[in-house]
């Protein structure tokens, strides 16, 4: 289980990294809009995790628990590699971290610090909702080749 989790995860982290990276060196990095497409990032990572665990493991398919397990487990890698990240590279950029300040709710209360805890809670919780629904999704899907992880 964790082998998947750690591979899909680290891939998650990656997508993460790089799209801030681009975002950043475009001058959108502050930008709020674009947590969007940290979701899709996360999503499609939670669905092949969860996918190639059930080509594994197929009387499992019905027991949508270890599906969930295997997505959250797979986030976790992702958000918490991330959250990191992100606390680092705020910390060490207060242009940056003060741009965010302005567009945030809680304004000079955000530190990097905060701003990791919350990256983190944001993933936890779209990976806790994410994996329940493409868990109940697969289970009616059939396995193809495509969906083991090589």
């Amino acid at each position: 289980m964790y082998t998947i989790s750690i591979k899909m995860g680290l891939w998650m982290l990656a997508g993460f990294i790089s799209f801030f990276l681009l975002m950043y060196v475009l001058g959108f990095g502050y930008q709020i809009e674009l947590l969007f497409f940290y979701f899709i990032i996360q999503i499609l990572c939670i669905y092949r995790a969860i996918r190639a665990y059930y080509a594994i493991h197929p009387k499992s398919t019905h027991n949508n628990l270890w599906g969930v397990a295997e997505g959250m487990v797979t986030s976790a890698v992702g958000i918490i590699g991330f959250a990191i990240f992100l606390t680092i590279v705020l910390a060490l950029s207060p242009s940056l971290m003060q741009e965010m300040r302005i567009d945030s709710v809680l304004g000079p209360s955000l530190n990097p610090f905060t701003a990791g805890l919350i990256i983190l809670t944001e993933g936890l919780i779209v990976s806790l909702i994410g994996s329940y629904v493409i868990a109940r999704i697969s289970e009616d899907q059939p396995l193809t080749k495509e969906d083991k992880l090589d």
